[in-house]
């Protein structure tokens, strides 16, 4: 079979869009910081990490966009939360990936 003809699952797919989607640290950082408020956050809060609001805001537009955020409430009033649904089921698809990986080389069950 060539590379070409390779057909990926959706499991695959849906794990390769949300890395893709929380590549970058500043999105890691946001991702922390409604999980270290219980869930739920003001975007105010957020403008804590060390850029413009501009910035941050494109980056909660992006997650909202991917699906890993949720906004609730009106203009000044708006907090963010995860979509535990979705980590959840991304963690599972991750942890599935990576036991495999173990199974596949014996030297990381040491790890």
């Amino acid at each position: 079979m060539s590379y070409f003809d390779l057909k990926f699952s959706t499991t695959d797919n849906d794990l390769a869009n949300f890395a893709k989607a929380l590549a970058l640290p500043v999105r890691i950082a946001i991702v922390r910081i409604i999980m270290a408020n219980g869930n739920s956050v003001f975007k105010e809060d957020l403008y804590t990490i060390p850029f413009n609001h501009e910035t941050i805001t494109k980056h909660l537009t992006d997650l909202k966009r991917a699906g890993i955020i949720k906004a609730h409430g009106f203009r000044s009033s708006i907090k963010y939360s995860l979509d535990e649904h979705l980590f959840q089921q991304m963690a599972n698809g991750f942890a599935t990936l990576f036991e495999s990986m173990r199974a596949f080389d014996p030297h990381l069950h040491n790890c």
